[in-house]
């Protein structure tokens, strides 16, 4: 029977080595999402650029603590998902680079929003569905008739 003075030892070594392995990966993961924080944050500044000269050109009125509001909100949003991948793609032994595909992803989406900004003053709307629809065509709208051969109802 183990002690309780020993016992007491040996989970202290545990959280002790634990907390040493968790601290090395998450400061590995930190040095890995800088590249991407940075990329994200221009970006988003780049997309806050492009809103407020698209506001100011149509006339609209233009709040401060509006536009930063939601410049904070994506940037909360983007770099929680940027560190969530991150640390996924460390855990996963970096196998499947999902982080750089993410983090892409985020970049497309800004990358839309800035086309958009730029282009609606100019009288042209944007629409990424319908493109997408276009240029892939048929894989995007699904028939009733399609759905059936995927989703079959078992008989009893």
């Amino acid at each position: 029977m183990i002690s309780a003075i020993a016992r007491d030892g040996i989970d202290k070594s545990v959280a002790g080595g634990l907390a040493g392995i968790a601290t090395a990966f998450v400061q590995e993961s930190i040095e890995h999402m800088i590249p991407w924080l940075i990329v994200s944050a221009a970006v988003i500044i780049c997309d806050l650029a492009c809103g407020l000269r698209k506001s100011i050109i149509m006339g609209e009125q233009v709040r401060f603590s509006r536009a930063v509001r939601r410049t904070m909100g994506k940037m909360v949003t983007y770099f929680s998902f940027v560190f969530m991948v991150v640390m996924i793609n460390k855990a996963s032994g970096s196998r499947y680079d999902i982080d750089i595909y993410s983090c892409l992803m985020v970049c497309f989406l800004e990358m839309c929003s800035i086309i958009s900004n730029i282009l609606k003053p100019k009288g042209i709307e944007l629409n990424i569905v319908e493109a997408f629809r276009l240029i892939f065509g048929k894989t995007l709208k699904v028939d009733k008739e399609d759905i059936k051969e995927v989703i079959k109802e078992e008989k009893k």
